[in-house]
């Protein structure tokens, strides 16, 4: 929740000239203010017309289904505002971009004559929604092309196929040197997760080395990233 909190001040400061845009953050489950209270108190401030960003990787149930009908709910409410919904973030050329970066910097901590003979496995959330895993599919191909390691696999944390928690192990039965990936935008109970496994894995298998490449989190490449999608909802 922090992080996210802080990426939106590191947009609003990255952007000083919104000519009195008001900029509120919502959260669908688990964390306040959830996306009615949000879009009701964009209405007391008197704003006419709202842009709603889902800030999600892939077009899952979230992004279809659940967000979509909240908003239509509160169109019924009020006839009078404008209301904009945009798209999920996916397949943005920023997201391959700061992926690599990230992957690339983690490559070089591994001795030289060995990243070539890294495997790296790039771990996603896992969803049950066709479009979204084909989504995650296209990133990690994506991804994929100039990558210089060994391998590159994907895996899920939970919801899809292959799990994580089995991959891991059956890799390091194979190879010593692993570079991990978390596919998420910030910090939460499923990316420490990750950690987590992979410091048991390490436990049990003296001579690995797995590393763990930082996610997304708040990067210029993230911030332009939103600022085009939101320009993107304005002209559509």
């Amino acid at each position: 929740m922090k992080e996210f909190l802080d990426f939106v001040q590191d947009f609003k400061k990255s952007h000083p000239n919104l000519n009195g845009i008001e900029i509120e953050t919502a959260f669908l489950e688990l964390s306040q203010p959830s996306i009615p209270e949000a879009l009701n108190s964009l209405t007391k401030k008197g704003v006419s017309k709202i842009t709603a960003m889902p800030y999600f990787l892939f077009r899952a149930g979230h992004v279809k289904k659940e967000i979509p009908e909240m908003l239509d709910e509160f169109r019924m409410d009020h006839p009078d505002i404008q209301l904009f919904y945009g798209d999920s973030l996916w397949p943005h050329k920023n997201l391959t971009e700061l992926a690599k970066r990230r992957i690339h910097a983690e490559l070089e901590k591994f001795p030289m004559k060995k990243r070539d003979q890294v495997d790296l496995l790039v771990v996603g959330r896992g969803a049950t929604d066709l479009e979204a895993l084909s989504q995650f599919k296209e990133a990690v191909e994506d991804l994929g092309e100039g990558i210089s390691c060994r391998s590159v696999q994907s895996c899920f944390i939970a919801l899809a196929e292959p799990k994580y928690s089995e991959l891991l192990p059956q890799l390091l039965e194979q190879t010593d040197d692993i570079l991990i990936f978390p596919y998420y935008l910030f910090t939460g109970i499923l990316v420490k997760r990750v950690e987590m496994m992979a410091e048991e894995v390490k436990k049990k298998n003296k001579n690995a080395v797995v590393r763990i490449a930082p996610h997304f989190g708040s990067d210029p490449l993230m911030i332009h990233l939103l600022r085009e999608r939101i320009e993107e909802i304005s002209l559509s």
